[in-house]
């Protein structure tokens, strides 16, 4: 995974929109799986954990097995009252930013649209079951957080700190039937808050290229 400078600045102008998510009153709106917020984060996160799945091999499914977070997503979505103003507006912001900002960047499909309050985490995974090309927006309330993922080639974890306001990262996620190098094992920990929307395009030559030509156009200044 590469860290992309975000210096385009209508694209910055358009993930602004996201931040209106990060609220307390509209997260606590969110129903939370509770078994992942009982947890030590330590557990989850720690090198022995990603020893431990890395042992399992192809055992292993791919999902985050606990993420402490309040998840936005269109597939995951839930309210505690569904037919509260408060639901309705959130399933209108949602719609109305992600297919403002996809159709920006011809993004195809959001994989991921998290808010991590302090102490949140999203333990080690790989999405092996979802092998693709994708980007991954961060936005970090002060910086106090961080992504790491484990390098196959020189056999080590690589972290990399978040930084205050909008981050960006681009890679590709390799499945079980490709050479190890390929897979992507990673989690990411926050002491402040920190939100991630993530997009997959497809695992194509074509999605290669289109991947390339966005990477440019976040980097485009006037």
């Amino acid at each position: 995974m590469k860290n992309i400078p975000i210096k385009n600045k209508d694209t910055l102008d358009l993930l602004s929109e996201f931040e209106w998510f990060v609220d307390e009153n509209v997260c606590n709106s969110i129903v939370k799986d509770e078994k992942s917020w009982d947890v030590l984060r330590y557990d989850f996160c720690s090198d022995d954990y990603l020893r431990a799945i890395l042992n399992q091999g192809k055992k292993h499914s791919g999902f985050p097995a606990k993420v402490k977070g309040y998840g936005f997503n269109g597939v995951s979505l839930k309210f505690k009252d569904p037919d509260s103003d408060i639901a309705k507006k959130i399933i209108d912001r949602y719609n109305e930013t992600i297919v403002e900002f996809s159709t920006s960047l011809m993004l195809r499909h959001n994989a991921l649209f998290t808010v991590y309050p302090p102490g949140g985490f999203i333990s080690w995974h790989n999405n092996a079951n979802a092998s693709a090309y994708n980007f991954i927006f961060t936005w970090s309330e002060n910086g106090n957080g961080y992504w790491q993922h484990y390098d196959y080639e020189k056999k080590k974890i690589i972290k990399i700190p978040d930084k205050k306001g909008w981050n960006c990262k681009a890679g590709y996620f390799g499945s079980y039937n490709e050479p190890k190098n390929n897979l992507v094992y990673h989690m990411a920990s926050t002491d402040c808050w920190r939100m991630t929307v993530a997009f997959v395009l497809d695992r194509s030559d074509m999605s290669k290229g289109i991947q390339e030509q966005i990477v440019e156009e976040l980097s485009f200044t006037d």
